[in-house]
């Protein structure tokens, strides 16, 4: 493959949050984000554009995931403007906004651990593209849209904000928590044992302490505690772990605030919002490694049961490697931006 050409294909938008300020990680609240204009964008100077927004998987943020480069792989951009270009996927401007934290990331919701990122993100963000750049404003014109943890902010956004986003596309996102959360909690012990408890893994992890190779489902519970069970009382990680990290135990009125979160459980709380949408869909591998497939099997089943309408589907593959979702969720908005008049 020749590597393609850089166009003007994105900008850069940085953004000094009131929303993020006084998080008790001490995360900054100046964040830097890039966004994609389509082709069509400079070609044609008085046409405006839906907006989507990306929000990456835990870890990640996603300006790399639009601009970064693999051997053998057309970098996302690139994908975006051929099929933008040839009417494969409706015009449109993608953002890939920054919610990362200290610990990995803020699964999207507020919390006076990590911060406001769900009011940033509707409040702040969405204006400022607003202000900046030629959308079309309004919520039937804008999309939620992310994998993982990402497709679980999209969940959690579409059902909480729908004054902000009418679209929405979930893929593999964290869902049924009992059978892809709670399977890493035993890892995420090995961890916390290995560097003499949960507080000491935490300092260790930022002091450079070599690193367990369960080290990723440690900081993930950490992270998702933060949002899900935050306690500022507590020292170092400021949550309440769902988990005895000494016997793996439940603790029951912990865990049952994070299932609380759980889309599978959580949609039946926001239905109303859920109908309202133009569009709802839900992807998934067949052999996702946490089980994110029987997630979202789980939650169509409670979204047909209150009457939401949502195309689910299934495709080979793992959770890893499967970027090109991010192509196929665009290209479903497009059958619902196509019939809108310019």
């Amino acid at each position: 493959m020749i590597r393609p050409t850089h166009r003007d294909a994105w900008i850069w938008i940085d953004l000094d949050s009131q929303h993020l300020r006084g998080n008790a990680l001490g995360d900054p609240t100046r964040r830097r984000f890039a966004v994609y204009l389509p082709p069509q964008y400079h070609a044609e100077p008085a046409r405006r554009f839906p907006l989507a927004l990306y929000l990456a998987g835990f870890g990640g943020w996603g300006s790399t995931k639009l601009i970064e480069e693999k051997a053998w792989e057309t970098p996302l951009w690139a994908r975006l403007d051929a099929a933008m270009g040839s009417g494969t996927i409706a015009p449109a401007i993608v953002a890939f906004p920054d919610a990362f934290t200290r610990f990995g990331g803020s699964q999207y919701v507020d919390s006076p651990v990590g911060g406001a990122h769900a009011t940033c993100l509707c409040d702040e963000v969405v204006p400022r593209i607003d202000a900046t750049l030629r959308t079309r404003k309004g919520r039937d014109h804008r999309l939620v849209m992310g994998k993982s943890s990402g497709g679980y902010g999209a969940l959690h956004l579409a059902m909480t904000r729908p004054d902000v986003f009418g679209l929405c596309a979930a893929t593999a996102a964290d869902s049924l928590f009992e059978l892809s959360l709670y399977p890493d909690f035993g890892k995420a012990i090995q961890a916390f044992d290995a560097a003499g408890g949960v507080l000491a893994f935490a300092r260790g992890f930022f002091a450079g302490a070599p690193r367990h190779r369960h080290w990723m489902p440690a900081l993930l519970a950490i992270a998702c505690a933060q949002a899900w069970s935050p306690n500022l009382a507590v020292p170092e990680i400021f949550a309440d772990l769902p988990f005895d990290p000494h016997t793996g135990e439940l603790v029951s009125e912990v865990w049952a605030r994070w299932t609380a979160r759980d889309p599978v459980r959580a949609c039946a709380g926001h239905a109303d919002a859920l109908r309202s949408l133009r569009m709802l869909f839900l992807d998934a591998g067949r052999s996702d490694e946490w089980s994110l497939q029987c997630g979202h099997r789980a939650l169509s089943r409670r979204l047909s049961d209150l009457g939401v309408a949502h195309v689910h589907e299934e495709f080979d593959g793992g959770h890893l490697g499967i970027d090109h979702r991010i192509d196929v969720a665009l290209q479903r908005a497009h059958e619902v931006w196509a019939d809108d008049p310019p």
